[in-house]
């Protein structure tokens, strides 16, 4: 008989953090993917793990060039979303999928992999606005800008995919650290965090301690993939 793996504690959990840019605001619009970057927070340690400009094959609306800076002729031989959709399943392989304003991100990276003909991603990842709003109450403003301020997080690549990305890995590490201080120390626990409705945060400091103040276990299952995120709502 095999024993069932234990929780996974946030020190061993790996998040592939992601950030697309893209060339409209919504994929069922027909916008499409216009640079896409992953970078991975395991540890406390964060590193860029994938990075690619991407030629969308449709030209660039003029206010995506003045918010990105990336013009028609930047993305000219550019490979497209399927030469590369092998490299980014990689190193999204075995890490919780994670985003800011997360919907966005997931819904075109959905629907890039169709128009590609690959498997698209199922369920949903955990959201660094939604953790903000649980855990960061006294923030009112949640955009990438003002979470980034609040916690000390500089990013001298605004817009592009790649800085966008490693920003919101720094927010979701000093987030882990916010729900460790109300302990949290698994990544079932901050999935339960995530999920949990805001009307409950505010009466059970993110409800992982009972009377003695132990932090008590959680049946919830085990997370290790990107594309194996618990189904619920934001």
């Amino acid at each position: 008989m095999t024993s069932s793996p234990g929780p996974e504690s946030l020190e061993h959990a790996r998040f592939a953090v992601v950030d697309v840019e893209t060339t409209g605001v919504r994929a069922q619009n027909g916008g499409r993917i216009l640079e896409v970057a992953v970078a991975i927070l395991e540890g406390g340690t964060i590193h860029l793990a994938f990075e690619a400009l991407l030629d969308p094959g449709t030209p660039i609306p003029p206010w995506v060039t003045r918010l990105t800076g990336i013009t028609d002729g930047l993305v000219a031989g550019r490979p497209r979303f399927g030469d590369v959709v092998a490299g980014l399943g990689y190193a999204l392989d075995a890490g919780v999928f994670v985003a800011h304003n997360a919907r966005f991100d997931w819904r075109f990276l959905a629907a890039e992999c169709v128009a590609a003909g690959v498997p698209a991603p199922g369920g949903k990842p955990l959201c660094t606005v939604r953790l903000t709003r649980r855990l960061v109450p006294e923030l009112r403003h949640r955009g990438l800008d003002h979470v980034a301020a609040f916690f000390g997080v500089e990013n001298p690549a605004r817009h592009r995919a790649f800085g966008d990305a490693l920003a919101t890995a720094h927010i979701l590490r000093a987030l882990i650290g916010r729900a460790r201080e109300r302990g949290v120390e698994t990544l079932e626990q901050l999935i339960e965090v995530h999920e949990r409705p805001r009307h409950r945060m505010r009466n059970s400091e993110c409800g992982m301690r009972n009377v003695s103040g132990e932090v008590e276990p959680r049946a919830n299952s085990h997370v290790n993939s990107a594309f194996r995120i618990p189904h619920s709502e934001f």
